[in-house]
């Protein structure tokens, strides 16, 4: 028999609703006699929503007696069968009924751990996860707080009543059902933060001129599936901490700073688990006063310091880079022997201006290097041998240009260059009855040619 529609449900007496929904949430049938007297509801949704408000409004034992009520993930209840058909149902859909003697012995452990550490059981909506990330979330969760966990759990209960209510609920043509969906990977924080810190411990000041963007992951499902934002960091807040703790944290390079805004993120963050900061560095040099370097006056110079820091609080990944390096050479470069086709119309040459703006960015293979040293490294290098050797491609030049960079710097495992080629066109002359021997050009915008690629250590 089909079940009621949304319309019919809200023209059930209170009885018979509370009883059609009365194992929407775990041996509780009281919440949805609570539901009953908030009708009508419009769609679907508003129920599950309804049923999900009614089990954050108990009072804090009432909360703690709900989360009670759910039973161990493929614990003894299971394994005698004695599950709510709901339940047992949904341990099934994720596999739950059919683990591994390895696999019941961790359930089982982290059962306990569990109840020692929270006195209640470990609740997630399972049909919204597989096996790997109930485990994941078990392990990760034991790091609450007990109101967080309380919290977290009630989250979750408000998931598992509304999967139970739209099974529960018919769509009529006038409010269909909804097309059952998951929150995908995502991340908030602030973007676009102007940092600007002036060391003056000394008469002779140094400065930091950056650009910060932080972004947070963890478990905001709830910001975007309830509009529920309990325990979620205001990006305001990102911004004012980037700038309290850049004042003390700011000591060195970007990275390590990035380091310190991350650990700061994630332990003070309660439903922050990792996150990323992404870094543009202006680069300045002191302003040279009749050939002396001014103390307290700069220029800013063309390239950029990039980086990009990601990590848990204990773990992190660092990336760094250089960006809007534009290089040139007059001479010393050609493009000839390439493919030919009907559509070929450029010519061979071996004697042309070699442009472009470089972007490059390049990964570690230790943990605590000397960041800012190795950044001089490779910028130096690109130096020295962008002019130091005969082009005969920008690739050529890509790979050369990699391998110096390799050689040079031990810490650094692999790097990437990108390469737009500014095309500098000798500009015809000749119809003004002028010769043009190589020295006026037309430096073409677009379109360009891009040269992309990794070195990497073999």
């Amino acid at each position: 028999m089909p079940h009621p529609t949304i319309t019919q449900l809200n023209t059930l007496t209170e009885e018979a609703f509370t009883a059609h929904f009365a194992r929407v949430l775990e041996h509780s049938p009281h919440y949805a006699a609570q539901v009953a007297r908030g009708r009508p509801y419009a769609i679907a949704e508003d129920l599950a929503a309804a049923f999900a408000h009614a089990a954050r409004s108990g009072t804090p034992d009432e909360q703690r007696a709900l989360i009670r009520a759910h039973p161990d993930l493929a614990g003894k209840a299971a394994l005698a069968g004695e599950l709510t058909p709901e339940s047992a149902g949904e341990q099934a859909s994720a596999g739950l009924d059919r683990l591994s003697p390895d696999e019941y012995a961790e359930f089982h452990q982290l059962n306990a751990a569990y109840h020692a550490r929270f006195g209640l059981p470990y609740v997630v909506c399972v049909r919204e996860h597989d096996k790997a990330s109930i485990f994941e979330g078990a392990r990760r969760r034991l790091h609450h707080t007990p109101d967080q966990e309380i919290d977290t759990a009630l989250h979750e209960i408000g998931r598992i009543a509304r999967l139970r209510v739209l099974d529960l609920v018919s769509p009529t043509p006038e409010a269909p059902m909804p097309v059952k969906v998951r929150l995908g990977d995502n991340n908030y924080g602030k973007a676009d933060v102007r940092l600007f810190k002036v060391f003056r411990d000394q008469p002779r000041h140094e400065i930091k001129d950056v650009q910060v963007r932080v972004a947070m992951t963890g478990d905001f499902d709830a910001a975007h599936t309830h509009g529920d934002n309990t325990d979620l960091v205001a990006t305001d807040t990102v911004r004012n901490t980037i700038y309290a703790l850049a004042r003390d944290g700011l000591t060195g390079s970007v990275e390590a700073f990035g380091k310190h805004l991350i650990r700061h993120f994630v332990n003070h963050g309660p439903r922050v688990t990792g996150a990323r900061a992404t870094f543009v560095e202006h680069t300045w040099d002191r302003m040279p006063t009749g050939g002396v370097p001014h103390d307290h006056a700069f220029v800013r110079q063309m390239p950029k310091h990039t980086a990009t820091v990601t990590g848990d609080g204990q773990h992190f990944t660092v990336e760094s880079g250089i960006d809007e390096l534009y290089i040139l050479k007059t001479t010393q470069s050609g493009w000839a022997g390439f493919h030919r086709d009907q559509f070929t119309t450029l010519p061979d040459t071996t004697d042309r201006i070699l442009a472009t703006t470089v972007t490059a960015r390049w990964t570690y293979r230790t943990d605590e290097p000397d960041y800012d040293a190795i950044w001089a490294e490779v910028y130096q290098t690109l130096m020295d041998v962008f002019p130091d050797h005969y082009s005969h491609s920008m690739q050529h030049t890509l790979y050369r240009l990699g391998e110096a960079v390799l050689t040079r710097c031990e810490d650094i495992d692999r790097i990437f260059f990108s390469f737009p080629n500014r095309h500098h066109i000798l500009y015809p002359l000749d119809r003004f009855g002028m010769t043009n021997p190589g020295v006026i050009f037309h430096a073409d915008a677009e379109p360009y040619g891009v040269i992309e690629g990794w070195v990497e250590r073999a």
